[in-house]
């Protein structure tokens, strides 16, 4: 087998030395000043010797990996069946595509917050684009080292820290006041996760919507979906006589599980029950009825995110807004109709 031809190979065949094939393969030489004539010859080089750039030379060389990783709360997210998740991924890797980067999931366990961080910043990646819940310790670890980040689907307090979110307040809003103009009163919500900015930032939408329409906010009707311990917990609310006629859901995801399970003790969608998703993800139209639900640009956003990303580890100014919060709206599909005043 023949060794692999280097940078010296390519440099003693062109008849220059080997910064000066480093301008060139790198694509600087006009930085240097290096002529045409020269730049040619090493081209003309490297393709008779077919050169191949050794990666681990360039790294060293330019200090980076061309390389970006996704890090969400937990690894297991990336096998999920969530349209969510999904959507997040095709809008990142377009964005990948876009800019010329490679990238990394980041799925390795770790045994402390610590050791996850020395992961993240051994040199394998750039930067990161992170979706973690509030306040999340590794992200403070991680704004500590200096170490280029984008949060997305999440923000922070900082003004320094870059992020690409939603107006989850204002989704809530909607979702809550389509219900509240469609005659209902009794509105429950099913939440995320305690720590998780979107579900809390949707839940206070939905309390402000309810109190501005001077109804009540009743804790009973607030819940979280969907840990197995809790699913009984939901189906004992919806057979109350008094139970919710409409039920705002913090995800699609969730918005489907809950119209199986309405389904289960016999309520059916809209009749009985109004639903409301949030994320208008492609499978709100595959299901029946078709979801009704707040709709995020999700793809949209992962990959504005990615751009911010590659710009914040290039160095290179902001192409505009480094915060960046997305309006939300309302795709008003089958799931929800009037109250009718018969529950």
């Amino acid at each position: 087998m023949s060794q692999r031809k280097t940078l010296n190979d390519v440099a003693k065949r062109a008849g220059v030395g080997k910064v000066t094939v480093s301008y060139v393969l790198n694509g600087r030489a006009e930085e240097a000043r290096i002529s045409a004539q020269t730049s040619e010859r090493i081209l003309a080089a490297a393709r008779d010797l077919d050169y191949r750039p050794n990666a681990l030379a360039r790294m060293l060389l330019t200090k980076r990996t061309d390389t970006i990783a996704v890090v969400f709360q937990y690894a297991d997210f990336f096998r999920s069946a969530s349209s969510f998740i999904a959507e997040v991924m095709r809008g990142v890797c377009d964005g990948c595509v876009e800019a010329g980067v490679d990238l990394m999931l980041h799925t390795k366990s770790a045994l402390d917050l610590t050791a996850e961080a020395d992961a993240l910043t051994d040199g394998r990646v750039d930067g990161a684009l992170v979706l973690r819940d509030e306040n999340d310790e590794m992200v403070e670890l991680l704004l500590s080292r200096k170490f280029p980040m984008v949060l997305f689907f999440s923000r922070s307090e900082d003004a320094s820290v870059p992020f690409v979110d939603l107006d989850n307040f204002m989704g809530g809003k909607l979702a809550t006041n389509h219900l509240i103009e469609l005659g209902h009163q009794r509105i429950a919500m099913l939440k995320g996760a305690m720590r998780s900015v979107s579900s809390n930032d949707r839940h206070s939408g939905y309390r402000s919507a309810l109190e501005a329409a001077g109804i009540e906010y009743n804790p009973a009707y607030v819940q979280q979906a969907f840990p197995d311990s809790k699913v009984n917990d939901f189906l004992t609310m919806m057979k109350r006589t008094d139970r919710p006629t409409a039920v705002f859901v913090w995800s699609d995801d969730d918005a489907f599980t809950c119209i199986k399970h309405l389904a289960s003790i016999g309520l059916q969608v809209p009749d009985d029950v109004s639903v409301v998703g949030f994320d208008s993800s492609q499978a709100c139209e595959r299901g029946t009825p078709a979801l009704t639900s707040v709709r995020q640009p999700i793809d949209e956003m992962a990959r504005r995110a990615t751009q911010l990303l590659v710009e914040v580890v290039k160095g290179e100014p902001f192409s505009g807004p480094h915060q960046i919060v997305f309006p939300p709206r309302l795709d008003i599909r089958g799931s929800t109709s009037p109250f009718l005043g018969s529950t």
